[in-house]
């Protein structure tokens, strides 16, 4: 790096806010929102498959407590997780702080994909870069101290009683209490009806057509909704892995073979309302999956999480399986910087067309998992 390149990463104010030697965490390098952190291995890996234990533990914890600093310190209420993994790259992760004033004045819908590429540009460096090294500033040593300390659990004010973010979390006994009401199968989303007030249609692939549609209270998010109705999804929407603490399935939306979910068996709406142990769990599962891509002969995988500011969402982790073969053949980089990756989802057949290698894959995940993991459930019932 020359002189003059170290110059203007030091003017922006995007070196390092911590470096212990195995990741580095600063404001990210394309992005000019405040607060939005990457997090890279000091040694390079292209895959989340490859970090060890330690290094796995020192990212989940670095993770989580960026997101907990970000509730505590700048008031940020709803976050996003990314995770991307690109060839002859190194491995990066991003926290993406949701400012709900920027969500109520531009957007009318919660910030997920597509439009995660033009929340982020709606930031210019001009505007916020004193903010941006006020974050760093303030991050830094809170971050630097709570690290010390992995038990220790950041508590403080946040903004969430200014504005309520997705209410709270169901318990088992009222998510259970929540009855299907109709049942419809669909060949597209368009085709459905509109649902009655205080309903709304739960659409997972499935079915004789390409999506099954359960009408049921709008007050559980669909992670909620089908763990209340496991029985009735489905097949291919069947844990391929489950115990105590995390369920692992295919993604209910989209019909993509190898694309999995990973969750707590517990619901929580976001990161900083997840136990330490269960978010550090769910990402040991995360790499274990990525392992069991790589020897489906997959890759390259993007690890996703949304945290949600109007609509009910439980905390859960994609894990995208990125096919080479469909990324040459639309010309596209499926990143979140990009709207690229929206167009990437769209690009595969439907459920009708794909349901026969999502059985083999979800066999083949199966057996690698509880190989791994002895005396889980198998049937994830």
């Amino acid at each position: 790096m020359t002189e003059r390149e170290q110059l203007e990463i030091d003017s922006r104010g995007i070196t390092p806010v911590h470096d212990d030697g195995f990741f580095i965490v600063r404001q990210a390098l394309n992005s000019s929102v405040p607060g939005m952190y990457s997090v890279e291995p000091s040694e390079y890996t292209e895959t989340i498959a490859n970090l060890d234990d330690k290094s796995l533990e020192r990212l989940t914890n670095i993770q989580r407590q960026l997101r907990m600093v970000l509730k505590t310190k700048f008031d940020v209420a709803v976050c996003g997780l990314y995770v991307e993994e690109h060839p002859g790259k190194r491995l990066i992760s991003y926290t993406i702080p949701f400012h709900i004033d920027r969500l109520s004045e531009r957007f009318s819908v919660d910030v997920y994909q597509p439009y995660i590429e033009e929340y982020i540009k709606s930031y210019t460096y001009s505007v916020t870069g004193e903010t941006i090294k006020d974050f760093n500033s303030g991050i830094s040593g809170v971050l630097e101290s709570e690290l010390q300390d992995r038990d220790t659990d950041l508590v403080g004010s946040s903004d969430t009683n200014a504005h309520p973010v997705s209410g709270k979390s169901l318990t088992t006994e009222e998510i259970k209490e929540q009855k299907i009401e109709q049942v419809l199968e669909v060949f597209e989303e368009n085709e459905l009806p509109v649902a009655p007030s205080g309903k709304k249609y739960y659409v997972c692939i499935g079915g004789s057509k390409n999506f099954q549609c359960f009408l049921s209270d709008n007050s559980m998010s669909k992670g909620e909704f089908i763990f209340a109705h496991e029985n009735e999804i489905d097949d291919c929407l069947k844990p391929v892995y489950a115990d105590d603490n995390v369920v692992v399935r295919q993604d209910a939306k989209y019909a993509i073979p190898g694309f999995y979910i990973v969750s707590p068996r517990d619901h929580f709406r976001r990161i900083d309302e997840t136990p330490r142990d269960v978010f550090e769990k769910c990402m040991f599962m995360v790499r274990e999956v990525r392992q069991g891509l790589l020897n489906l002969g997959i890759e390259q995988a993007h690890i996703y999480h949304d945290e949600k500011y109007k609509n009910p969402a439980s905390v859960h982790f994609w894990i995208l399986p990125i096919y080479e073969e469909f990324v040459e053949r639309n010309g596209i980089n499926p990143t979140i910087f990009s709207k690229d990756i929206w167009r990437y989802l769209e690009s595969f057949p439907k459920f009708s067309s794909n349901k026969p290698q999502i059985m083999d894959f979800n066999n083949k995940m199966r057996s690698y998992l509880n190989s791994k993991t002895p005396g889980s459930d198998e049937t994830g019932v």
